[in-house]
């Protein structure tokens, strides 16, 4: 079995450290012990490198080296070559001699880095081979660094696309796949057959048919570390790491464990029951058979049960006594067994870590779920929310009376720190009273109303009192705030009510289409005129006349010194006031439920930088759309994107990487959800996650640095990012 050891020496180069190691490829020393297909590879590489050099690319690009499917092509053309020199086979032996894979040949004089290009909507993964050959040794650092940094974006969507297959076991006998046997009937044992490592290596080897397989650790290696750093891949021991599904984690520990128990299984009680017989260790022959009965064969009950024979089976075969022989068969059979326990308890150390962690996540989501209801209770009904916390948690089917105890003290905790909280306790009854402070006020006011005809709330009065004494205790700057969030809504609502009313009479109004004092100056002038003429002839004839004619000569005067000038209020920007708030209010819920959901598998989802922010609303902006308007559905994508990302922003935290500290291929900020961010539990859970990560770092300063400020900022700094 290849060494754990053998995956992680060599340090990924896009960290930036100064630990990076430096790697060198040499001239050859003696290019006449070379076959002429090498010699021919190794002119072209030469000539390739040559004139990018004059070509002056200040930016390495893989695409522009030579790459390993081209080489039949190229060999092709030359003439001084024997058809024999130009076969797949002498190829295959050319690129062996310059890997420095064969006797004669040991030192690599070219180096082998793969890239990724995306055809036809497929990865496609191509070989590039460098070889200068323009000093004694070149360094090849850069190259790699370059190499990678090309596929970087595609790397992520293969590991994407890998989270969301499913791995498949066989429905008898799942570790069958970890094990082979030689043509002299030895079998053996690779543990790390399941791994990412392993899956990718095997990607790898067919691309590189029929001419494979060469050295690429190295990328696999970065590769690896991109999945680490992304949250994507999870270490089981240095070698072993697989992809973390996009559904739960939970699954996948338990499969990884089952194939590894059936296999470790079906590897070493073979061998052991030989050796036991051989050297009559019948109490434990005895054991292993009692064990071997025990554990069952079909994939189904594994899942269920396997997980109860890891120690067990651990112990047992930890205690056979392999130091007494030295052959190079049972060195082999212990090496793999050793392996195969280091692995499984790994697994199993992990799953039991995984079961705690989901059920911290079930937990978190509960709270969350329990203080939605307590802002909209308090909100709608003015009154206390009664929460019965044992009822409440009979979601997270908890099994013990401590780890139910544990689950209603967090809960407790958790929205005493964020709402007015009262908690009671009677023999079989605890009960949490909780408002939204903000309406402290106005719910005090509601239940004395409402306790002058319902008896029961006029018990709810005295923990009223008491909440209200709680949060002055503690200095709550939330108290009564609700004015805040609802009087400038109110305003706006009120203009808008206002200007959707019938228009109602209005002396100014008026007044700008008539001027009424002249008109009812010149209307009465003249109708007294014609009354006092009227009455001087002796004739009333001419009255009626006369107060038609002073009717329309008031009329025409009024508007003809009408007040033109005077501006007119424009009412069509304010009606627009309260829908477009309606709307980015709607925008910003739905996209909220997308970007920032309950329900996660890993906390580090919920963890954004820009650009990953950006891309998530990409592939989500169609489901968003589904969710608004038909005016919405109709919008260009691109504008829809810029709109969620703003709308988003104004509900997130924005914790900024100091310039000291940044590093290269690691977020410059963090954008979070402001609601997560409030509660206890949230952060201490994100905090506790970059720990382990840290842990994964313990030897690189800078990037300790950068995790440490991370941690401290959630832990110390969240203050300032709450104001």
């Amino acid at each position: 079995m290849e060494s754990f050891s053998d995956f992680g020496e060599t340090d990924s180069p896009l960290s930036g450290s100064s630990l990076e190691p430096s790697y060198f490829i040499l001239l050859p020393k003696n290019i006449a012990s070379y076959s002429l297909t090498s010699q021919a590879i190794l002119e072209e590489l030469r000539v390739r490198h040559r004139r990018l050099e004059m070509h002056g690319s200040a930016e390495i690009t893989p695409t522009l080296f030579l790459t390993l499917d081209t080489i039949p092509e190229l060999l092709s053309k030359q003439v001084q070559l024997s058809d024999s020199h130009k076969s797949n086979a002498a190829i295959q032996e050319a690129l062996k001699e310059l890997a420095g894979l064969t006797q004669h040949n040991k030192e690599p004089v070219v180096y082998f880095y793969p890239f990724i290009l995306l055809v036809d909507q497929k990865l496609v993964f191509r070989v590039s081979m460098i070889a200068p050959q323009s000093k004694e040794k070149t360094d090849v650092v850069p190259y790699r660094r370059s190499c990678f940094k090309y596929s970087i974006d595609l790397v992520d969507i293969l590991l994407k696309n890998r989270s969301n297959r499913d791995l498949i076991l066989e429905e008898e006998n799942p570790g069958s796949r970890l094990l082979r046997t030689d043509q002299k009937g030895r079998v053996y044992f690779f543990p790390t057959k399941l791994s990412f490592e392993a899956e990718l290596e095997s990607i790898l080897r067919t691309s590189m048919e029929p001419f494979g397989p060469l050295p690429t650790k190295d990328f696999i290696v970065d590769v690896v570390t991109r999945g680490k750093e992304t949250a994507k891949l999870v270490e089981i021991v240095p070698g072993y790491h697989f992809v973390l599904p996009s559904g739960s984690h939970h699954p996948e520990y338990v499969k990884h464990l089952v194939v590894q128990l059936d296999g470790l299984k079906q590897f070493a009680f073979p061998y052991l029951k030989r050796f036991a017989k051989e050297n009559k260790y019948e109490a434990f022959l005895e054991k292993l058979n009692d064990l071997e009965s025990k554990i069952p064969t079909n994939t189904e009950i594994l899942l269920k049960d396997g997980y109860q024979y890891v120690a067990e089976i651990s112990s047992l075969l930890g205690e056979f006594p392999f130091e007494q022989w030295n052959t190079e068969d049972s060195i082999r059979v212990k090496n793999g067994i050793q392996d195969g326990i280091l692995i499984l308890q790994k697994l199993s150390k992990s799953l039991s870590e995984q079961k705690k962690e989901d059920a911290e996540d079930e937990l978190f989501s509960l709270i969350q779920t329990l203080s939605t209801k307590i802002e909209e209770n308090t909100k709608n009904t003015l009154t206390l929310t009664k929460l019965n916390l044992q009822a409440e948690i009979k979601s997270l089917k908890l099994s013990t009376p401590l780890e139910q105890k544990k689950a209603m003290d967090t809960i407790v905790k958790t929205l005493s720190d964020t709402y007015g909280c009262l908690e009671m306790k009677e023999e079989n009854l605890h009960v949490l009273f909780a408002l939204d402070q903000k309406y402290l006020s106005k719910v005090e006011e509601n239940t004395l109303g409402l306790a002058k005809t319902n008896p029961d709330y006029r018990n709810e009065l005295p923990i009223l009192d008491q909440i209200r004494t709680i949060l002055k205790h503690r200095g709550d700057v939330l108290i009564d705030k609700w004015e805040t969030e609802e009087i400038a809504a109110g305003d706006d609502a009120d203009l808008v009510s206002e200007n959707n009313q019938s228009p109602r009479f209005s002396f100014s109004a008026l007044q700008e289409k008539f001027h009424v004092p002249v008109g009812v100056f010149s209307f009465l002038t003249l109708a007294a005129i014609t009354t006092v003429v009227s009455l001087l002839l002796g004739t009333l004839d001419y009255i009626g006349s006369g107060f038609f004619f002073s009717s329309c000569v008031g009329l025409l005067l009024g508007y003809f010194y009408r007040k033109d000038g005077k501006p007119k209020p424009n009412f069509e920007k304010p009606k627009q006031t309260l829908p477009k708030e309606n709307r980015a209010n709607t925008i910003t819920k739905v996209a909220e439920a997308f970007i920032y959901p309950k329900k996660f598998n890993s906390i580090a989802e919920k963890v954004y930088d820009s650009k990953r922010l950006r891309n998530h609303i990409e592939d989500c902006v169609e489901d968003i759309k589904l969710e608004l308007s038909p005016a919405d559905q109709k919008k260009d994508s691109h504008k829809m994107i810029a709109e969620i990302e703003h709308a988003i922003l104004q509900i997130s935290v924005i914790i900024k990487i100091p310039e000291a500290i940044q590093l290269k291929n690691r977020s410059k900020e963090l954008i979070l959800s402001k609601a997560d961010f409030r509660t206890i539990l949230f952060r201490t859970q994100l905090a506790e996650y970059y720990r382990k990560e840290a842990s994964l770092y313990k030897s690189d300063r800078d990037q300790m640095d950068y995790i440490q400020f991370i941690i401290r900022e959630l832990e110390f700094g969240y203050n300032k990012y709450l104001k």
